[in-house]
């Protein structure tokens, strides 16, 4: 972070956390979380995130053809840019109570401290994207013009591995030298997150009348060979030091035809997700379930597998000694007086798109991963209140300060 005179580092810090409101957040986030907005049905939403937007004065703010929100502070044009994304669907609330409650409790029943806002997408990760809101903005609102721009982005459709999100954005030339993802990491700073790749094998047999099955050659059990093989694989793949495990996963069976018809189906089809680390290919995955599908042909001749590959989240690590990595860290320390440590998602986040566009990027954020998508999702309201003074600082030391005009605070608390 520049300097330029003694005090001047402290004075812009008391003036970040002077203009950061953190009551108004905390209630913003709880109205977004009381708003439903599965993938696909995020307008609502979006359009909350775009009132939250104009009302911390971005200098602009807009909405695309897709529904992506996304907010600028601009800077005096000599600085970097910034891209800070988060995404506003959630997955479905199953089960868990009370989903759109957007309550606050006492989080000593998951045995942590303070008080929590409970909710489906609270951690995953509504009140993320609110805070991140909240703490650039503070920086406008303290009187700091910064060199470079940041850019807020809240997208849709992450949930479902949708390209109408940030990738739609890409597409369209939005660009950025610097990317933060603010997806849970429990507040330390994350570097990636494995590749996923997803295959349908089909299994072919033949079609016969249920009440003769000998006459047939049913897919299902010609698919068992295969299964066993899946499982066997799964338990030799190889590890990453940070990224951890390579795995193996069938996520889903269907035969055809199907549905009840009295009918020895002539296909079997297997989905299997096959999470990578570096060293590995989308293409050298498909050589192993080649490998797989050939072996099994060679002692049964009778059976015949297509492979496609029909999704790919991409890898995604950035390099430990990417000059971002220690900008983050050090943006953390500012606030809690230790860098923490690096680490990686165990799920895939958007920010891999934004790294794949050539834009280096960083995960931070608030919220425990463990909670996502669980029954007891939640966020300690102390997290996001630090994760959005640490924002704040980030922005500074990425985009850099153009010159400083700090606000008075007046007697009565509030800056103006």
């Amino acid at each position: 972070m520049d300097q330029t005179a003694e005090g001047t580092e402290f004075d812009r810090d008391r003036a970040l956390d002077g203009a950061l409101d953190t009551d108004s957040m905390i209630t913003a986030c709880q109205q977004m979380v009381r708003i439903p907005s599965l993938s696909g049905e995020e307008s609502e939403a979006a359009a909350a995130m775009v009132d939250c937007l104009r009302a911390l004065d971005y200098d602009r703010v807009d909405i695309d053809d897709k529904g992506n929100v996304l907010g600028w502070l601009d800077g005096e044009g000599n600085g970097p840019t910034l891209l800070v994304n988060g995404h506003l669907d959630h997955v479905p609330p199953g089960d868990m109570i009370d989903p759109y409650g957007g309550r606050l409790v006492d989080a000593a029943r998951w045995n942590e401290p303070g008080m929590a806002i409970v909710g489906r997408g609270s951690c995953d990760m509504k009140c993320n994207v609110v805070a991140a809101a909240f703490g650039l903005a503070a920086i406008k609102r303290a009187g700091i013009r910064l060199a470079g721009t940041v850019i807020l982005n809240a997208d849709v459709g992450e949930e479902v591995d949708s390209p109408d999100g940030v990738q739609h954005l890409l597409a369209r030339g939005l660009r950025a030298d610097f990317g933060l993802s603010v997806e849970a990491t429990g507040m330390n700073v994350y570097l990636g997150h494995r590749g996923k790749v997803e295959f349908e094998l089909r299994v072919h047999g033949r079609m016969a009348h249920s009440s003769e099955p000998s006459r047939g050659d049913n897919a299902i059990a010609r698919a068992l060979p295969l299964l066993a093989a899946l499982e066997r694989r799964a338990t030799i793949l190889p590890p990453h030091p940070l990224l951890g495990q390579a795995t193996l996963a069938v996520i889903d069976i269907g035969a055809s035809p199907g549905g009840g018809v009295a009918v020895v189906p002539d296909r079997c089809t297997v989905r299997v997700d096959r999470r990578y680390i570096p060293g590995e290919t989308p293409e050298t995955l498909y050589a192993e379930m080649a490998e797989i599908v050939d072996a099994i042909g060679v002692l049964d001749s009778r059976f015949h597998c297509d492979i496609e590959e029909v999704n790919h989240y991409p890898l995604f690590f950035t390099d430990p000694e990417h000059p971002l990595v220690e900008i983050a860290r050090a943006a953390r320390a500012d606030i809690l007086d230790d860098r923490g440590y690096v680490g990686a998602w165990r799920f895939g986040v958007n920010g891999t798109f934004m790294a794949r566009a050539g834009i280096p990027t960083v995960g931070f954020g608030p919220g425990n991963e463990r909670w996502a998508h669980t029954p007891d999702e939640h966020v300690l309201v102390d997290e996001l209140i630090t994760a959005a003074r640490i924002y704040g600082r980030l922005a500074l030391r990425v985009c850099g300060v153009a010159s400083p005009e700090w606000h008075e605070e007046r007697s009565d608390g509030q800056w103006q």
